[in-house]
């Protein structure tokens, strides 16, 4: 006896009970499109009495988590309360290959439950750096053009330019990489 024409079977005897039972569980579909970084995908639900359905609202057990994966992941999509007009996507099945992962929260820490402070700071840590470096690189400046003029300070000039030069490399090497810290993690 083949199980899945059994089963498949048993289902329809139950929707045509209930025809609001079709929405009471959980299917599992294809993710078909996703905008980048959104809330919502387009899916395609295996079982064949579901049509194509866009726009469905991504749910991750996570408040202000979002996820972008590759198309042809899997999700499985349900109703609540049972209601057709109020579909949503939730519980990636294994093998889902996620693109990127959103967490927005002010206060973010990674590593163990003791950890005493968020590891992300990047915004406020640049800014601080950059007037650093900036207020370094004036110095600097002052310090060449003084040793430059002054016979006594001359052979400082040579170190001050050293200097002048590694802080004008970091600063361009941190311009061309959009700054070495950031709220963003990557793994490459």
């Amino acid at each position: 006896m083949n199980t899945d024409r059994a089963a498949g079977a048993w289902i329809d005897l139950q929707n045509l009970q209930d025809p609001m039972g079709l929405y009471a569980r959980m299917y599992r579909a294809k993710v078909v499109a996703q905008d980048d970084d959104t809330d919502e995908v387009d899916v395609r639900p295996d079982d064949p009495s579901l049509p194509d359905m866009a726009k469905i609202p991504l749910r991750h057990g996570i408040p202000g988590a979002r996820v972008s994966v590759e198309m042809g992941s899997y999700v499985l999509v349900g109703w609540d309360d049972g209601r057709p007009d109020h579909p949503f996507a939730a519980l990636w099945t294994q093998g889902t290959v996620v693109k990127k992962i959103s967490l927005v929260s002010p206060d973010l820490r990674l590593g163990g439950r003791d950890a005493i402070e968020a590891v992300l700071l990047g915004t406020s840590y640049r800014e601080a750096e950059d007037t650093m470096l900036a207020d370094l690189q004036a110095g600097m400046a002052t310090l060449v053009a003084a040793a430059s003029s002054d016979p006594l300070q001359v052979t400082l000039l040579p170190g001050f330019a050293a200097c002048q030069e590694a802080i004008a490399a970091f600063i361009s090497v941190a311009a061309a990489a959009k700054g070495f810290l950031s709220p963003t993690v990557t793994t490459k």
